[in-house]
């Protein structure tokens, strides 16, 4: 019996007049990985913070019996004027409750009076809270972070390094450390964007990691490739409302779009039901026809009707849509820039940032960047835009080409400007007409087109940087985390856009599913081995990074001793593959093959929202068996790429 640990039953939230939580229903069990989704300002923060603190206005809200929870929140919680040990050695949200009890009773045991009475129970219960600190980390906070800091490649770094001294990214993963210390006695983890400033060797490191975190989660992000990878659940919200559906992101999709179509196609069926029924109500009453079938038919009306308003009630009110327009100027040359033998040294560093590196970019392509914090990816671009000169080597860049540079921390904007007033210093013979349509096209507001810059969100600020760039004459495009701060919907919106865009796109990235849908090359800085450059986009790059260090470590591996003494380098080959291994990796894509057939019956069922909605019981234990078998294809492909990595290596021996 899966055990419950947290209830919401019609619960409202409400900040004056706006209302942004309306009745909502939800259960967290053990073991849920539940992903929350929807675009900015819906809600989604307001209500992790409403379930932790439990400050709703109205509805109830249960916890399980001795619930533990710790939040990451979305904004770091971090003292940049300390040092790396003194902020290790603060507490994380996850230890409040437990110190703040273990207080309590601390008190009460200093005042004489207590051992008056019954006071065994409570130094059972404060032997209980004591032991469970020290399974969470006890007063040795820092060590244990200190542990998970090694894990994030930040362990080089003197513990009397003043945080200030950090990268952005090097922050967040400080801060990401500590409150991931002691989560091994946490129930349920609440996660607010906890990939943001992360790089993707320390995303991966996150996803494993709440892979094996035993408690459940509740997780706030706009990552869709992680919420691909973590989540069980996906819980929208819209419109106050929320909307839940079992599996991954990318079930998630499939599910969305096909209740929307069913909804669509009842709505559509009714409204030429109801003008039916009102039709004939009409002829009858014009040929004075009153009998029992008249009001039968009104019956049916009212009926209808009421479906009808039902209905729309469930479809979700439409945003408008985030509209870009980009365009490039005349055409660049087939080759657009060239880097030769590129060198570059930072001062204090024990390496080169570029060492020799060899890149040509032609025309059209479409480049994501991607690598560790601190590796060189965004000084690539400013060495393209002329920020930068090389220490050695060339970089030469074509005649014609005209460059769009979009920075992450928007440094091309005036802060002080309106959205209004930086159009119009960048187009000052644009109607004010014109400007305004164009803002509104971005999602601004009346409101917000006469705000300063510095008053607006990030995401706000993103987009009117995005059309800065889009009202700039360009044919290549240098962009730097182009989707930090932006929703889902305005995520699409630009990936729709680029990938119709005709001239060179080179873009520094962490969104791995962006990457995925823009680019059609990688270069990845690897500190440890340079720049390589790879065809294809990223999840390409990743198969095939997979495949080659399965064929490098099978290459290593020793084969299995047989009974004669066998000399250090026969030691160093491949071995052949066993006959029992030969009829398993034979039979492998017969078993893998059945195995997924079985996970698409499942996912069209759980895909039809009238089942879901008629058995959700059902559906729930099916969701879990859904997991089970996905788990088990992914060990298949791994045992059949470490078989099939064996079987390369000993046929390329000789070669």
């Amino acid at each position: 019996m899966v055990r419950e640990l947290i209830r919401l039953e019609g619960v409202h939230r409400a900040f004056g007049a706006v209302s942004v939580l309306d009745g909502i229903n939800l259960r967290i069990d053990e073991g849920d990985r539940i992903g929350v989704v929807g675009h900015n300002g819906s809600g989604k923060t307001t209500l992790l913070r409403t379930i932790s603190d439990q400050k709703q206005d109205v509805g109830d809200i249960t916890f399980a019996p001795g619930l533990r929870i710790a939040y990451l929140t979305q904004i770091r919680d971090i003292d940049e004027s300390a040092t790396l040990e003194e902020e290790l050695n603060r507490r994380g949200h996850q230890f409040k409750e437990l110190e703040e009890e273990i207080t309590a009773i601390e008190n009460q045991m200093a005042d004489p009076s207590f051992y008056e009475g019954d006071w065994q129970p409570v130094l059972d219960r404060y032997s209980e809270l004591q032991a469970l600190s020290a399974r969470s980390g006890g007063t040795d906070v820092a060590g244990h972070a200190k542990n998970i800091l090694d894990s994030l490649d930040l362990g080089h770094h003197p513990l009397d390094m003043p945080l200030s001294k950090l990268s952005g990214g090097e922050r967040a993963k400080v801060a990401l450390a500590r409150q991931l210390v002691g989560m091994g006695e946490i129930d349920v983890f609440f996660l607010d964007e906890p990939t943001n400033h992360l790089d993707l060797p320390t995303l991966e490191w996150l996803e494993k990691f709440l892979a094996k975190f035993q408690g459940s989660q509740l997780i706030v992000s706009h990552d869709r490739f992680f919420l691909d990878r973590i989540c069980t659940h996906i819980l929208e919200i819209h419109d106050g409302h929320t909307r839940g559906y079992a599996g991954n992101y990318t079930a998630y999709l499939q599910q969305k779009e096909l209740f929307l179509q069913t909804l669509a196609d009842r709505i559509d069926k009714c409204e030429k039901e109801i003008k039916r029924l009102t039709g004939a109500l009409q002829s009858m009453k014009r040929a004075n026809k009153y009998d029992k079938s008249i009001s039968q038919k009104h019956q049916m009306l009212s009926r209808s009707q009421r479906e009808l308003k039902w209905l729309k009630r469930l479809k979700p009110k439409e945003r408008r849509g985030l509209q870009f327009n980009l365009q490039s100027t005349e055409k660049s040359s087939l080759d657009v820039l060239d880097f030769k033998q590129a060198t570059l040294k930072f001062e204090g560093l024990n390496r080169p940032i570029l060492n020799k590196v060899e890149i040509g970019v032609r025309r059209g392509q479409k480049i994501g960047i991607v690598g560790a914090n601190g590796a060189g990816k965004t000084t690539l671009l400013r060495i393209i835009n002329k920020e930068i000169q090389l220490d050695d080597g060339i970089i030469d860049v074509r005649p014609g080409v005209e460059i769009g540079y979009f920075h992450q921390d928007h440094r091309t904007l005036d802060f002080d400007l309106t959205p209004v007033e930086q159009v119009q210093k960048l187009k000052p013979r644009m109607d004010y007409g014109d400007i305004r349509a164009m803002l509104g096209q971005f999602q601004f507001t009346k409101e917000m087109v006469s705000t300063p810059l510095k008053k607006l969100s990030g995401g706000e600020r993103a987009r009117i940087a995005m059309l800065k760039l889009l009202l700039e004459e360009n044919n290549m495009l240098l962009l730097d985390e182009p989707t930090n701060h932006l929703d889902t919907d305005a995520k699409e919106a630009l990936e729709e856009t680029l990938q119709n865009y005709d001239g060179c796109i080179m873009t520094v990235s962490h969104d791995r599913w962006f990457l995925d849908r823009v680019c059609d090359r990688v270069i990845v800085f690897d500190r440890g081995e340079g720049v390589s450059i790879n065809e294809g986009n990223y999840s390409y790059y990743l198969e095939k990074k997979k495949a080659r260090d399965a064929v490098a470590q099978a290459a290593k591996a020793k084969p299995v001793k047989k009974k004669r003494e066998r000399s250090e380098q026969d030691d160093d080959k491949p071995r052949k593959l066993k006959w029992k291994e030969e009829r398993e990796l034979e039979s492998m894509e017969e078993t893998i093959l059945e195995a997924e057939e079985e996970v698409a019956e499942i996912e069209t069922q759980l895909n039809d929202p009238e089942f879901y909605i008629e058995n959700s019981e059902k559906a729930v234990g099916m969701a879990e068996e859904l997991e089970v078998k996905k788990s088990r294809i992914q060990e298949l492909y791994e045992r059949w790429e470490e078989l099939e990595a064996i079987r390369v290596a000993w046929e390329a021996r000789g070669k």
